[in-house]
């Protein structure tokens, strides 16, 4: 169910604010994507200093989206910007290396989206195959004894290629629940290590031992079951260890780990695969018969990052409830008011370059929620209501923007207590 709150002269007191703010708030942003692939480039340091106006200087660092935000001087002046790269890497977008620009009163909102070749954008570069059953009664998860209480298996980013068969396949049998998930759109979020044992897997060896994914599929009953939730949102983190898999390995440290949660669209957990039952912790469980399998090979599909754009019109802000921008194009956040998630569909008319972010009320960027190269048709995205560095935002009002190749929608989200 959805709940919109009245257009009390609270939210309109705040949306006032907002957009008084916003016309005032100079800055430039973006993100930074790699050559190739169009993922995000982590601690990647802009720099921007001033050519002419009152001296100034700033920087930023890349977050895990690739997204950085520098606040510019509230005067006219001229800047240029460059990034801070490591041994072997070049920008290749913009072709002269830097950005040079300059403010106006009316001029005060620039977005410049960087394209680098560096070494980093080799090591991120991953997909997964992964098949197994029964999990370990060490974790505490219990174990069926005639038979698996739980049988998964898929595939991600098939050949490395986020757009195969809209990113792979995964399903999930919950047998005591008599339940099937199958997971049919998904993005991969990042790869890495696990802190405390060895980095990389083996065979085939890769310098990850974990990856993180997400999206969007069906949950069905099944042996008479007759639920259907219809589409539903998930999240999976899987850790390849070591090899053998996890059926041929005695050391528990280095069997497979698999963790996986699936909710509707108001955050209610639909089925749950984790140590403690708390789906916020992440705690993958040991498995026992099975075994992932975390790949770099053939990771060289085109670019999917998205062209360099540069804003110069001041944002504007819509009230909830407001209509599409252009055509087929909406927007719209639910539930809210909300207490643990945010969840943000949006439909596009045909392929376009889009970002979106959360903001507060004083225009400052909470969280960057999405980027990059998305396809016409229906998507959904969800924000568990934490800012960049991982913590829980405050209670209050917020907005949602969504911005699509130049054209913005905005939704207010208040956060209750």
């Amino acid at each position: 169910m959805i709940t919109r709150l009245p257009k009390s002269g609270v939210m309109i007191a705040a949306l006032m604010a907002l957009a008084a703010t916003s016309a005032h708030a100079w800055h430039l942003e973006g993100r930074v994507f790699c050559e190739g692939t169009g993922l995000p480039l982590t601690d990647v340091t802009v720099q921007i200093v001033s050519t002419s106006g009152a001296p100034f200087s700033g920087s930023s660092s890349t977050n895990e989206a690739g997204f950085y935000h520098i606040d510019l001087p509230e005067t006219p002046g001229c800047f240029v910007a460059s990034l801070s790269l490591g041994p072997g890497a070049t920008v290749i977008i913009p072709a002269a290396g830097e950005l040079a620009f300059c403010t106006t009163d009316v001029t005060f909102e620039f977005i410049q989206n960087w394209v680098v070749s560096s070494p980093k954008c080799e090591e991120g570069r991953c997909w997964l195959t992964a098949g197994g059953a029964k999990f370990s009664a060490i974790t505490g998860t219990r174990v069926g004894e005639n038979g698996p209480d739980h049988s998964w298996g898929g595939n991600v980013n098939p050949g490395c290629s986020p757009t195969a068969g809209e990113g792979g396949q995964w399903n999930h049998v919950a047998h005591d629940l008599r339940l099937h998930f199958q997971g049919r759109a998904i993005e991969v979020i990042r790869c890495g290590n696990v802190d405390g044992i060895p980095p990389g897997s083996d065979s085939p060896e890769t310098p990850f031992n974990f990856i993180d994914f997400q999206g969007t599929g069906t949950l069905k009953g099944i042996r008479g079951n007759k639920v259907d939730y219809g589409t539903v949102n998930f999240f999976a983190h899987c850790e390849d260890r070591n090899e053998p898999g996890s059926s041929g390995q005695r050391d528990g440290e280095f069997k497979d780990r698999y963790f996986l949660h699936v909710f509707d669209d108001d955050g209610n957990t639909l089925l749950l695969v984790d140590v403690d039952g708390d789906a916020s912790t992440v705690d993958p469980v040991t498995i026992t018969h099975g075994n992932m399998q975390i790949h770099i090979s053939s990771c060289d599909f085109a670019s999917t990052a998205p062209p360099v754009t540069l804003s110069r019109s001041a944002p504007t802000v819509q009230q909830e409830g407001a209509g599409s921008v252009s055509g087929e194009l909406s927007m719209s956040a639910s539930p809210n008011p909300t207490r643990s998630f945010a969840f943000v569909k949006f439909v596009l008319p045909s392929d376009a370059d889009v970002s979106l972010a959360a903001f507060d009320v004083a225009g400052r960027v909470v969280r960057d929620l999405a980027a990059g190269r998305w396809a016409a048709g229906q998507h959904s995205v969800s924000w568990n209501l934490h800012d960049q560095q991982g913590r829980r935002v405050s209670n209050g009002v917020y907005y949602l923007r969504l911005t699509v190749n130049g054209q913005r929608l905005s939704r207010v989200v208040t956060i209750m207590p």
